[in-house]
């Protein structure tokens, strides 16, 4: 079915929407309504800009506290004059994640991640220099005035950008269709009918997608877009005979999908009436930049909430996080689908040190809300569980009880992990049947007898006691020689871990003589232009590992540039996150002025030694090929070449 016009549809707009409308209908050439919106995007997330300033470069770094910044994506703690956190770099389990305020600098004892406010979000989101400056400007408040271009794309192919333009350019279109066309009136009236006001609608980027097999398909391939990236992005779906695509969402209530920072990456798309015949909803396949088990829905506008108050919300669905935003819960996340992954559970444990799940009352609930606290505990999250009443799901007990009622009566009363699962095993029992008395306990005891603490045990010892009959003493016992048995298991399972570390020996390592040397000489080359332009005069090659080189020749290149030490802005325009790694632990180490000289004559004569050792051993290797060939000439040479350079080691 083709878009004809429609006069009815000349009635809803004012006029000069009309002309962009009748634009869009009527132009095989160009789009202008789409197009703008275009425009904005690409303003707003395009990769690279014209060069920025140094002073506007300072001037955002200065405006940016890294203690903000970073208490955003992780729960920080402060601990003497630092503050301290779960590394978002790599898993751990004690934090090891120090940010200095007064330095205005990061480091990680565990894995070594060092940087600043800017490379932190270049190394967070895998953004280029000027992409993490647009960002913190944008936070800041300080206007660029500088506009993008295509020629790159922040650590992402540029087929990974198109899907992400072609994904935002489907969410505006849809919204459009929805909020001011006829054809999206009904769907509008159903949510409206649902309690869903303009602003959420707006806020969430609600939108309609035509009862049409092939207008948003049209729409792409008159922007350009290669049809095959966008079968790949989940978009559209290939013919059966080849010979072109068709929309993958029609007929449905559009609700996209977003990734942490912002991007549409994908649809959820609703119908508006229940049939057998098709899927309440229909979801984005898993593409190139939508992975259900690393998105949380409505995690990039809850985070600063979670944050602030350190608690989040976890939902099975992401309608129940509209729904409960609806009634003012600002701090709430939904998985897509009913798996729970060990990322999401690392990006929330970052940001909130409590997490209450609250899954529907059906069996389906109960056994995601299991899951769910079984992994978070597991995780070391501090889990809780929300019930609701009979089969209900969280919208429907707001709809029926309303929005204060659910904060307060659900949200504000969490069950503990031990008395969910106490709740979980009984709701299926007969307690006036014996067999059914004795699974209850020995389910419960099983739970009893991993990690609860003495009290919980205790507390959860009398409920049991009340509800069988069964003694608390009889209980007790029973618990007890449950303990023994697992601790045996326990036991038997840490040898199995010790005889495996021995078989395999950690590869971890301190840093060697040599790295230490090059450490040490390159933190005083990045506070030293004179010094740089010395050892280059007099020393070529003074690196040993090909990392430290690469950063000798960029920082050759920086100081031809910029005149002026500035390990801020070096690090910043490196766009490898390991040799960023290097360069700010090597700006972090602790110099004595008074030694300075010494300190850079004996690295040098360390890298220079180790040199010529180095190429010691690589000519006595090829004294014995040459002696394997019968070339004693090329022997002799080599030989003497090596006494030689054994002389100059006397010399050092």
């Amino acid at each position: 079915m083709r878009i004809v016009y429609n006069s009815k549809l000349a009635l809803k707009f004012t006029f000069k929407f009309f002309l962009e409308i009748l634009e869009f209908i009527l132009s095989n050439k160009q789009d202008l309504w789409i197009q703008s919106r275009i425009q904005v995007y690409e303003k707003r997330n395009g990769d690279r800009m014209t060069k920025i300033p140094e002073e506007t470069i300072e001037q955002v770094r200065s405006k940016t506290d890294i203690v903000d910044l970073i208490g955003e994506y992780v729960q920080l703690t402060k601990r003497g004059r630092n503050w301290f956190g779960l590394c978002p770099f790599h898993g751990e389990s004690t934090p090891s994640f120090s940010v200095a305020e007064d330095k205005q600098l990061f480091h990680c004892f565990g894995c070594g991640a060092s940087g600043n406010a800017i490379t932190f979000v270049m190394d967070i989101e895998n953004s280029p220099f000027t992409e993490a400056i647009a960002k913190l400007a944008d936070r800041a408040g300080i206007e660029l005035g500088y506009t993008f271009n295509e020629s790159s794309k922040s650590g992402q192919s540029n087929e990974f950008q198109h899907m992400i333009e072609a994904h935002t350019l489907a969410a505006n279109f849809y919204s459009h269709l929805l909020l001011n066309t006829v054809e999206g009136e009904k769907a509008l009236h159903y949510l409206e009918q649902r309690g869903f006001s303009r602003d959420h609608i707006e806020k969430y980027g609600i939108g309609w997608s035509l009862d049409d097999r092939e207008v948003l398909t049209q729409l792409l391939q008159r922007k350009k877009f290669d049809m095959k990236e966008m079968e790949r992005a989940g978009l559209c779906i290939m013919k059966n005979d080849g010979t072109g695509y068709f929309d993958r969402f029609r007929g449905r209530i559009m609700f996209p999908l977003h990734d942490d920072n912002g991007n549409v990456v994908a649809f959820s798309g609703r119908i508006l009436t229940n049939t057998k015949e098709e899927a309440k909803y229909l979801n984005s396949p898993e593409t190139p930049i939508f992975e259900k088990s690393r998105l949380l829905y409505n995690f990039h506008h809850a985070r600063l909430n979670v944050r602030k108050t350190g608690k989040v919300i976890l939902f099975e669905g992401f309608m129940d996080t509209i729904s409960a935003e609806r009634a003012g819960v600002m701090n709430s996340v939904a998985v897509m689908g009913t798996s729970l992954s060990d990322t999401h559970l690392t990006k929330l444990k970052r940001i909130a040190n409590q997490l209450i799940i609250c899954c529907d009352g059906d069996n389906a609930g109960w056994e995601a809300a299991k899951r769910f606290a079984l992994l978070s505990s597991e995780k070391g999250l501090d889990a809780q569980i929300a019930l609701l009443p009979g089969k209900m799901d969280p919208d429907e007990y707001i709809s029926t009880y309303g929005g204060e009622a659910f904060t307060d009566k659900i949200l504000g009363n969490p069950h503990s992990y031990m008395s969910f699962i106490m709740a979980y095993y009984k709701r299926s029992k007969n307690l006036s049947h014996e067999n059914d008395v004795l699974q209850y306990i020995h389910e419960v005891m099983e739970e009893l007898a991993r990690k609860v603490s003495p009290i919980e045990r205790d507390l959860m010892i009398r409920q049991l006691s009340s509800e069988t009959g069964v003694s608390k003493e009889a209980l007790n016992e029973q618990l007890m020689k449950k303990v023994g048995t697992l601790a045996k298991q326990d036991k038997a399972k840490r040898q199995d871990e010790q005889e495996k570390q021995i078989v395999f020996k950690d590869t971890s390592r301190s840093p060697t003589g040599i790295e230490r040397a090059e450490r040490l000489l390159l933190s005083h080359l990045l506070s030293d232009g004179i010094l740089f332009d010395r050892i280059r005069d007099e020393n070529q090659g003074i690196f040993i590992h090909e990392e430290y080189t690469t950063i000798y020749v960029k920082l050759a290149g920086f100081y031809e540039q910029h005149k002026r030490p500035d390990f801020h802005r070096f690090a910043e325009s490196l766009e490898d996150r390991e040799l960023r790694k290097i360069v700010m632990e090597a700006a972090m180490l602790e110099r004595d002025p008074e030694f300075a000289e010494l300190e850079i004559t004996d690295c040098i004569h360390h890298l220079e030694k180790h040199q010529i050792l180095r190429r010691i051993d690589e000519m006595i290797h090829e004294s014995k090929e040459a002696e394997k060939m019968n070339d004693y000439t090329r022997a002799l040479e080599l030989a003497r070449e090596i006494i030689q350079l054994r002389k100059s080691l006397s010399a050092l």
